[in-house]
């Protein structure tokens, strides 16, 4: 059913955008024949080869579980930090106190993706000197007696306008919009706290009621 499902949104998606990119291409083609200005051609082709390159690596990651079920969520989290210090050289605090196997497998996996996505952000845009992976648990403000599991990725580097990066799809933080809602498809919360004076968090939080 996961896999039917992620078939139908490729289709869906990466492959209409290829076939966009395509026909964009014979445009372009023409208008170099026709020796004519293909600026804005270029850049809107750009902008949607990086909008679907984006989407086909957030497609990759779910046909690849294999990490969460050789190591499980903590190692792969642990995994995810190294690696984010060898490419950037940046350091990364670890702290994850909240145990995965209150998280059901497609928790796991959102948690594990949201962080991978947080941590390319960290990469490409916030030149961060600090980075904070956490997970905890805390107590469901809405419904006494139940608790939440948190993941929250946060660093000190360039901040932004969350309202306009969700807006601007196919540019730098399309992968904002992935993460939303790939946490909407699970009944989770994203929130993304930033400002463009600097500093990101962003929490994800799952219903940890009914997991085990």
């Amino acid at each position: 059913m996961e896999r039917a499902r992620i078939a139908g949104e490729l289709h869906d998606g990466p492959a209409q955008g290829i076939t966009s990119a395509c026909f964009q291409v014979e445009v372009i083609e023409r208008a170099l024949r026709a020796n004519q200005p293909v600026d804005q051609e270029l850049e809107s082709l750009r902008r949607l080869l990086e909008r679907e390159l984006d989407r086909l690596r957030g497609f990759i990651a779910q046909l690849r579980p294999q990490l969460l079920e050789e190591t499980g969520l903590e190692m792969a989290l642990e995994e995810l930090a190294e690696q984010a210090i060898a490419e950037t050289g940046t350091p990364v605090h670890v702290q994850l106190d909240a145990p995965s196997v209150m998280l059901d497998g497609s928790g796991r996996s959102a948690a594990l993706r949201v962080a991978q996505e947080a941590f390319r952000n960290v990469r490409k845009h916030a030149a961060a000197k600090h980075v904070r992976l956490l997970t905890r648990l805390e107590r469901d403000q809405h419904a006494p007696g139940t608790t939440d599991w948190v993941l929250e990725v946060q660093d000190d580097g360039r901040g932004f306008s969350v309202d306009e990066a969700l807006s601007l799809v196919g540019r730098r933080h399309f992968g904002l919009r992935f993460m939303r809602e790939r946490a909407h498809h699970i009944g989770a919360r994203l929130d993304i706290l930033s400002a463009p004076t600097g500093g990101t968090t962003i929490r994800l939080t799952l219903d940890a009621r009914e997991r085990s």
